[in-house]
């Protein structure tokens, strides 16, 4: 098996081929085919290499689709990983040389997933992130009126006034970008809100989000991914402190289903009932609303995975 670390940034990226060689292209679709090019020239077989990279924002895009569209495997790393496994060298380098070769090692480990995003994931995300922003806009333009409001009061005089056909405006737009996200994997967000709370948008983040259900080999693998798994400090025989959830997921999706375990508490009476036990063992409202948030997880991977619409029982 060959193993291919990639750093990259915004004009090229460096190629770690070997654990001594590393090669510079152009972040474009030109140098991206000259990467692969040189990969067919070292006899590297699309079956037996994986590539990898790490989450950059929107940098890694063009490479990991255009690997995945000409069949290629490609991994996508969380920098938190790769920056520990740096932190583990006694020199601790940071150059995007070193960089790619630590993101080899990391590889290696076998961190990362398996980048399966189509085309059509990636405008539903793009989308979920537009609306995401526009929503942030919209409550900070609420909050600037109430403050304008504030100040007219304070003067006793009526002030020009222009945020309120912003925050129509804003309104529209959100309006409009989910009736467009409902249009990719129609059928996929279907079967999602057919569990309770798990509405429009909600369902749409996940699809764009999590993208294959199948890349995950259970429930916890996808808790873990959105960052809602637990970590307690272990010492031998002894454990410190309470356990908290990791964060290291996709913060957007942590919040978005926050509140659909809220709802989805109220109308099914299995997380209702989950909800209460954790109170009575003494656990605070929102720890164990947090709780239930997990368990409304495990029941998207199960309705997910199985492929049919939620059924109370």
């Amino acid at each position: 098996m060959n193993y291919v670390g990639i750093d990259m940034s915004k004009d090229t990226f460096h190629a770690a081929l070997s654990e001594s060689e590393v090669v510079v292209f152009k972040n474009n679709h030109e140098g991206i085919k000259k990467f692969i090019e040189t990969l067919k020239k070292r006899q590297y077989a699309r079956f037996d290499t994986n590539v990898g990279t790490e989450a950059t924002g929107v940098y890694h895009l063009l490479l990991c689709e255009s690997l995945r569209s000409d069949g290629w495997n490609i991994k996508v790393i969380n920098p938190l990983i790769t920056h520990r496994m740096i932190d583990s060298t006694l020199r601790r380098l940071k150059t995007d040389k070193h960089d790619a070769l630590a993101i080899q090692k990391t590889l290696l480990t076998g961190a990362g997933y398996l980048y399966t995003d189509t085309p059509e994931i990636l405008a539903l995300k793009s989308l979920v992130r537009e609306r995401e922003t526009l929503s942030r806009m919209k409550a900070e333009t609420r909050q600037r009126i109430e403050a304008h409001g504030i100040r007219e009061r304070a003067a006793g005089i009526d002030f020009h006034d222009s945020l309120t056909g912003t925050l129509k405006f804003l309104s529209y737009e959100i309006k409009e970008i989910e009736k467009m996200m409902g249009k990719y994997v129609p059928e996929t967000q279907k079967l999602l809100r057919s569990i309770p709370g798990v509405g429009k948008v909600t369902a749409a983040a996940l699809v764009a989000y999590v993208g294959d259900i199948k890349r995950f080999e259970s429930p916890e693998k996808l808790v873990a991914f959105i960052g809602l798994d637990c970590r307690v400090h272990e010492s031998g025989t002894s454990i410190h402190g309470k356990g908290y959830i990791s964060k290291r997921g996709n913060k957007y999706l942590r919040h978005i289903l926050f509140n659909a375990a809220f709802i989805a508490k109220r109308r099914n009476p299995v997380l209702k009932t989950y909800l209460e036990k954790k109170m009575k063992e003494g656990k605070h409202y929102f720890s164990a609303l947090c709780a239930v948030e997990r368990k409304l997880v495990h029941l998207i991977y199960a309705v997910w995975k199985r492929g049919t619409p939620f059924e109370s029982r």
